[in-house]
């Protein structure tokens, strides 16, 4: 398992387009992957998911892998955060 933190760079947060965008990065990896902030922790691969963790901008979230690969999605997926999916309005 291994994990990472980041903030949420994007100013109306993690809205569809950046949580969908983060889902499909996770979807590309076998490992599980979930995504927690405050008391909440989801399934990253859950577009739904995402968005019911009502994640803001400038909150600071953390993504924990588990599993084959789980070092690349880690990576791929803070790289994606910090340039907020190329979204960051």
């Amino acid at each position: 398992m291994t994990e990472g933190r980041e903030i949420i760079r994007n100013l109306k947060g993690l809205h569809i387009k950046p949580a969908g965008a983060m889902s499909r990065v996770a979807l590309g990896y076998p490992c599980t992957v979930y995504l927690k902030v405050r008391e909440y922790e989801v399934n990253a691969k859950s577009v739904l998911g995402l968005l019911s963790a009502q994640v803001k901008c400038g909150e600071e979230v953390t993504i924990i892998c588990n599993g084959e690969r789980e070092e690349e999605a880690l990576a791929e997926l803070l790289t994606g955060i910090r340039c907020g999916f190329g979204m960051v309005e």
